[in-house]
C-alpha cells in the first residue's frame, strides 16, 4: 500500500509552493522526474520554475476536477509506472466542491446523491491505501475547517462536504497530517512551514521520530526524504 500524507492549510499558507520551493540552502523540492501533480484547482500553481519542470506533455502534470478521473486515469496508471514515486493532489477540497456545485449534482434530490459522493471520496482514499505500490507517497492537499465540541471549544480538522465524510473522519486513513502554517519570526518576517505535532485543538499528527522538529520547512522534497528513510521505502 502507498503512504497517504495530508497537507492541510488555508489558501496562501504555502501548500502549493512546497512542491518546488524557492531555491535556497537546504531546500530540495520534489523531483519532477518521479513526481506526478494533479491540479484540481484549475489555476496555475504558484511555484517558482514550475512550468519548466512540469507539464501535460511531460506526462507529470494533469488538470481535472473529477474524482473518478483521478482514480481511473491517474492513480491506477501511476501504479504501473515504476518511475512514479510521489503524487500530489492539489486540492482534495476542490474535488469535493466542484462535484457538489455541479449542475448534475444540484439537480438530483434525495440521500442517494450524497451516498454516491461519499463513496467516491472513500474509494479515492482506499485506492491510495490498498491498491498503489508500497514505494509511492500520495500528498493530498486539503483546507481546514473549524468546528466546536460539546463544550464550545474550537477544533480544527480537514474540511469535507457532507455528513458521511465527517463521520468516517478522513484523518483516520493516514498517520501523517501536516498543517501548513506561516510563522512570524522576529527580525525575519514570515516563515512558511509545516507543523508536525498536534496543537491540542486540531488533527495534526506524525509518527514519533519521523521529523526532528515540531515545525519544519514547507518543502515536500525534505518531507518525502524523511518518510522514505523512516519507512525504508
Amino acid at each position: 500500500m502507498a503512504t497517504l500524507v495530508y497537507v492541510v492549510g488555508r489558501s496562501g499558507s504555502g501548500k502549493s509552493t512546497s512542491i518546488c520551493p524557492i531555491d535556497q540552502v537546504g531546500i530540495k523540492g520534489l523531483d519532477p522526474k518521479s513526481t506526478v501533480i494533479v491540479n484540481t484547482d484549475q489555476k496555475p500553481l504558484p511555484a517558482p520554475g514550475f512550468t519548466e519542470m512540469y507539464g501535460e506533455k511531460k506526462g507529470n502534470y494533469y488538470k481535472t476536477n473529477d474524482t473518478l478521473a483521478v482514480i481511473e486515469n491517474i492513480l491506477k496508471p501511476c501504479h504501473k509506472k515504476e518511475n512514479v514515486k510521489s503524487i500530489v493532489i492539489d486540492t482534495w477540497s476542490r474535488l469535493q466542491t466542484d462535484t457538489v456545485m455541479s449542475t448534475r449534482f444540484r439537480k438530483r434530490s434525495g440521500f442517494d446523491k450524497w451516498a454516491e459522493f461519499a463513496g467516491a471520496q472513500y474509494d479515492l482514499l482506499n485506492i491510495v491505501n490498498d491498491k498503489l505500490r508500497d514505494d509511492i507517497i500520495v500528498y493530498l492537499f486539503a483546507h481546514p475547517e473549524t468546528t466546536f465540541d460539546e463544550d464550545g471549544f474550537p477544533q480544527e480538522r480537514i474540511a469535507v462536504q457532507g455528513q458521511q465524510l465527517k463521520k468516517f473522519v478522513p484523518e483516520s486513513f493516514s498517520s501523517i497530517v501536516l498543517y501548513a502554517e506561516p510563522s512570524k519570526m522576529a527580525g525575519q518576517g514570515i516563515k512558511f512551514g509545516f507543523r508536525t505535532i498536534n496543537s491540542g485543538a486540531d488533527t495534526c499528527k506524525s509518527p514519533i521520530g519521523l521529523f526532528e522538529d515540531d515545525f519544519i520547512a514547507n518543502d515536500l522534497g525534505l518531507v518525502d526524504e524523511s518518510i522514505r528513510t523512516y519507512y525504508n521505502l
